[in-house]
């Protein structure tokens, strides 16, 4: 049975059971990577695998740092923009964050585009947060670019830079 074969729909769980096949062929993760680059549906479906796969194994997501972020910085998927920030957030150390001012970047260009939705762009304030709190030299520049932020129209995001400023002044 082929990967792609295992994502026939996005319900949680079938990608549960796709991260499961997947860790009793750990090799297979290459493969799921490349699922991950493939158009929509499949794409966001794979990426999902990987997020779940990756919070179990975070060993497991260090060859493919350099693929997981060039996705990441060309993806115009959704879904699969939101799994490889949350594996950033909650897995990778900054340092080892392949281009991260790249990312960095691409994360303050999501948090200013109206266009982005809501989840991209709540988890890329995560991961600027994150990048601050790592960086001590991005700090004044991270608070300055939240606290002049433009988000009287999203209470949920308002709230989360006023969280995420208290967290880089600490």
């Amino acid at each position: 049975m082929s990967l792609e074969s295992l994502l026939y729909d996005s319900s949680r769980i079938v990608i549960e059971i796709a991260a499961n096949a997947i860790e009793g062929h750990p090799e297979q993760l290459n493969a799921m990577f490349e699922l991950c680059c493939k158009p929509y549906p499949i794409s966001m479906r794979a990426a999902r695998v990987v997020q779940l796969y990756c919070v179990k194994h975070p060993d497991a997501t260090l060859p493919f740092l350099g693929i997981l972020t060039d996705e990441l910085l060309k993806t115009k998927v959704d879904g699969v923009k939101r799994s490889f920030l949350k594996i950033m957030i909650e897995v990778i150390d900054v340092k080892n964050i392949y281009n991260a001012g790249l990312v960095l970047n691409k994360c303050l260009d999501w948090l200013l585009c109206d266009k982005e939705t809501i989840a991209v762009r709540a988890y890329s304030i995560d991961l600027i947060i994150k990048f601050a709190k790592e960086e001590p030299d991005l700090k004044n520049e991270l608070i300055l670019v939240f606290e002049n932020l433009p988000l009287e129209e999203y209470p949920s995001l308002k709230i989360r830079c006023k969280r995420g400023l208290k967290l880089i002044r600490n």
